[in-house]
């Protein structure tokens, strides 16, 4: 994937290095002297030329600036050479039902304790089979290799990795926290039928549900936010799938998105609930 050196900036700028893998960054290698990186051995230099070490990120935006550049293809990102992660080549509809995820059942969660900070992706779920899913596309998203334990009546899935948590955040706009007031559909979805409908999917598993209503079914979403409800009122609406505004539910101190109507909910049915979501 290409990252804007902006983003990559804001990556290097947050206490413990972060490095990455970048083919295109190791060939600029080439062209320029062991001499130009200051601070840093021959050996280093080398290392990173050949993609044998990664490169930290404050070399690479250094480097990036003086050159001008504005973008650089990455394969990976690693802290001090450790778990690597890596992202999708291009966005697609897997991501974006995982990001329908994380705002559903999930969080990025960022911990200090004494001299240790802990990052980590988290998603809730009372299905062991989901989880499993779960864990199989963060495996083959991002590379990554995720762990979930049993609580109570529920699992619960994490991926330990401060990059990806960083780059969730800075490319999706994705609260760190439990911030239910700041999520929002993330502005990359909402430029593709098919990415709207995965979204919309991810969301639906964690805080939907279909129930009888009168002589017919409803289909309803619940979230402590109205503004996210608004927002996937409004991409459903692009997908032939029109909601009645948001009510509050008192009684559960929550804003419900829902619909009775026959044949919305028969589209509903049809385009989200029927869309598979497939290993990439």
């Amino acid at each position: 994937m290409k990252f804007t050196i902006k983003i990559l900036k804001n990556l290097s700028d947050t206490g413990q290095e972060i490095c990455i893998f970048s083919d295109e960054f190791s060939s600029l290698l080439f062209q320029l002297s062991s001499n130009y990186f200051k601070g840093f051995s021959i050996r280093s230099y080398y290392f990173w030329r050949n993609k044998e070490r990664p490169i930290p990120l404050s070399v690479v935006v250094a480097l990036c600036k003086d050159l001008n550049l504005k973008f650089l293809e990455i394969q990976s990102f690693s802290i001090k050479g450790g778990n690597l992660i890596k992202f999708p080549k291009f966005f697609n509809e897997e991501l974006s039902y995982f990001l329908g995820i994380i705002l559903g059942d999930g969080c990025l969660i960022h911990q200090k304790r004494e001299k240790r900070n802990s990052w980590c992706v988290q998603v809730t779920s009372s299905s062991l089979e989901k989880i499993n899913f779960l864990e199989s596309l963060v495996k083959s998203l991002f590379g990554a290799d995720a762990v979930h334990y049993s609580v109570r009546t529920y699992y619960q899935m994490y991926i330990f990795s401060k990059p990806l948590v960083m780059l969730l955040a800075e490319l999706y706009e994705l609260p760190v926290g439990l911030k239910y007031d700041t999520i929002k559909v993330p502005e990359i979805v909402k430029k593709n039928n098919i990415w709207k409908r995965a979204f919309i999917k991810g969301v639906f598993e964690c805080d939907g549900n279909i129930y009888k209503h009168r002589s017919g079914i409803a289909v309803q979403l619940r979230q402590k936010s109205k503004s996210f409800l608004d927002e996937i009122r409004l991409i459903g609406a692009d997908l032939g799938i029109f909601f009645h505004e948001p009510y509050y539910d008192r009684a559960n101190n929550s804003w419900v998105l829902w619909t009775c109507k026959k044949s919305v909910v028969d589209n509903f049915i049809n385009k989200i609930i029927h869309h598979k979501i497939k290993l990439p």
